[in-house]
């Protein structure tokens, strides 16, 4: 007669969930790579002169730089996700009217070579900071470091590692686990800005549409919460889309608040 080992089914679906569990975990990236990081296609009528930032692993990122000769401010900007310097060289030279622009493309974008991921964007982001401030001509005191949603994470991360004079995030969410969209298909949270932005020093203006449906109006709330000494600038009536037609006016009255403020 067999006893029954009830332990034994237990320890069956204990390693069935394992495995699922571990799965999950490894497939979190490549589904967060796919949906993070959508590349419009590259058009060269519209895509900027630019220069490359070399990286440790080989890679070479582009890098556009709109001057204003007349400003003692620089800006260093990171994009959404599903534009480049191409699609975004009007935007960038309407912020260049407030000060010189520096911006990158992500790996796989435009002409920045690679295959953009989550596990190298922060780290990319840093590195084109240390590029940026490194040439010697660009101090950390006049240098904002400035993001449009996907961008926002990279912006504060940068902020939140290096000294900068100022954080201006348009359409910012707080974590990318959190957008409507992607709740269901990560397993695990990542592009944690809501835990970046305590670590950041330096005064932070947000700016949000009160209407965007893509990354809603609470995720700017939500880092208004985790960093108190922050400015929420609301956006009546703009979407996600509508909203990033305000960069460069929201770049200005930064600029205007921090000057201000060193009087």
């Amino acid at each position: 007669m067999r006893v029954a080992r009830p332990w034994r089914g237990w320890l069956r679906a204990a390693v069935a969930a394992a495995a699922v569990w571990t799965l999950a975990m490894v497939a979190a990236g490549p589904v967060a790579d796919l949906f993070a990081f959508p590349r419009p296609p590259l058009d060269p009528a519209r895509y900027p002169p630019t220069r490359a930032i070399p990286l440790a692993d080989g890679t070479r990122l582009a890098l556009a730089v709109f001057p204003n000769p007349s400003s003692p401010w620089h800006v260093l900007y990171f994009h959404g996700n599903g534009e480049d310097l191409g699609e975004t060289a009007r935007l960038l030279r309407a912020l260049s009217r407030h000060a010189t622009v520096h911006a990158v493309d992500y790996r796989g974008y435009g002409r920045s070579e690679g295959r953009p991921s989550v596990a190298t964007f922060v780290s990319d982001a840093i590195a084109t900071y240390d590029f940026v401030v490194g040439q010697g001509k660009v101090s950390p005191e006049r240098l904002i470091v400035q993001g449009y949603s996907l961008g926002t994470s990279a912006a504060a991360q940068v902020a939140a590692h290096r000294p900068a004079a100022g954080l201006l995030l348009g359409g910012a969410f707080s974590s990318l686990l959190a957008v409507p969209r992607l709740q269901t298909l990560l397993p695990r949270d990542i592009l944690r800005t809501d835990r970046a932005l305590p670590a950041v020093t330096c005064p932070i203006r947000l700016f949000h549409g009160v209407d965007d449906a893509l990354i809603p109006f609470a995720h700017a709330e939500r880092l208004l919460a985790v960093a108190p000494h922050a400015t929420l600038v609301p956006l009546p009536g703009k979407n996600h889309r509508t909203a990033h037609a305000h960069d460069a006016e929201q770049l200005g009255a930064f600029i205007r608040a921090l000057e201000a403020d060193a009087q």
